[in-house]
């Protein structure tokens, strides 16, 4: 399949889907399984709907903003509803169609290789310390700092809906009857320290591997992954949204650390201006990119 097949059958409507497919099946003639695996990764990519990508159903036609439901049960308490929205707004983004962030298969633990997510990550943390170093006399920094968090967090609670971990970990006894013991991931580890840990790649090319990386997906209860059965009741996508939540709070809890590590004395002043102080919030999600 070329590059070229998967733009049309992701810009196509859903009435249109089965014309595209033909055409497809035409232009690599005797290879139905492209077809069928341009079928398998769009439904599970795309949603049901056939909508834009929605890592953990942001949008509504994919399911509902999960990705803010994740986040609101994790932050809420801790910053006012305004710099919170802030964060969420960002957050979402992430998914906004035709941005870059949703054409950046990194952003969302899309690739085969986790170098490229990891080391998104690790920017969008630096990125909001060092707006965050300001925050406490600087509103636009305030919301330099809470939007480059939220951007980060799309990526890391990605991360249990967009690669096998769970199913690496269901395979130990203790968790298998146990899921929501699952501990988080030790990103020191990733993925040499986890063997046979893989993420979701939309372009998986043998059709052997088609089906095994469109069931990595668990971003949806209606997902093919998602709905899977763990224990008889659990299924795959409520262990993935469990871990995402605390995985959310972990990442907050280290980035007060990282804050009074970097701003010593006037620590406490910035953490309560980033939690609490109205930031400036008129900047583009696409800005400073």
């Amino acid at each position: 399949m070329h590059d070229d097949d998967y733009i049309k059958l992701s810009e196509a409507p859903l009435k249109k889907v089965s014309c595209v497919l033909f055409k497809i099946g035409k232009k690599h003639r005797g290879c139905v399984a492209a077809a069928l695996h341009c079928l398998l990764l769009s439904v599970v990519f795309f949603g049901t709907s056939f909508g834009p990508v929605a890592a953990f159903s942001t949008m509504d036609s994919a399911g509902g903003n999960i990705h803010a439901e994740i986040t609101k049960e994790a932050l809420s308490g801790i910053f006012s509803p305004v710099n919170l929205k802030v964060i969420i707004d960002a957050n979402e983004a992430q998914d906004k169609p035709g941005s870059d962030g949703q054409r950046e298969l990194r952003r969302h633990f899309g690739e085969l290789q986790f170098n490229s997510s990891l080391g998104y990550v690790d920017r969008e943390k630096k990125r909001a310390l060092n707006y965050a170093a300001e925050s406490d006399t600087d509103t636009e920094s305030r919301g330099y700092a809470l939007r480059h968090f939220g951007e980060m967090l799309h990526v890391v609670q990605d991360f249990y809906s967009r690669t096998n971990y769970i199913e690496l970990m269901v395979r130990l006894e203790e968790y298998k009857t146990e899921p929501y013991q699952i501990p988080l991931v030790d990103w020191q580890k990733v993925p040499s320290g986890y063997p046979g840990l893989e993420c979701f790649n939309v372009r998986a090319g043998a059709s052997s591997d088609v089906e095994r990386h469109a069931m990595m997906v668990k971003d949806s209860p209606r997902t093919p992954g998602g709905a899977r059965i763990v224990n008889g009741k659990i299924t795959y996508f409520q262990v993935a949204r469990e871990l995402a939540v605390r995985e959310t709070q972990r990442q907050w809890n280290q980035f007060e650390a990282m804050i009074r590590n970097r701003c010593g004395s006037r620590a406490a002043a910035v953490i309560a201006a980033i939690k609490e102080a109205s930031p400036e919030t008129k900047i583009s999600s696409e800005q400073e990119e």
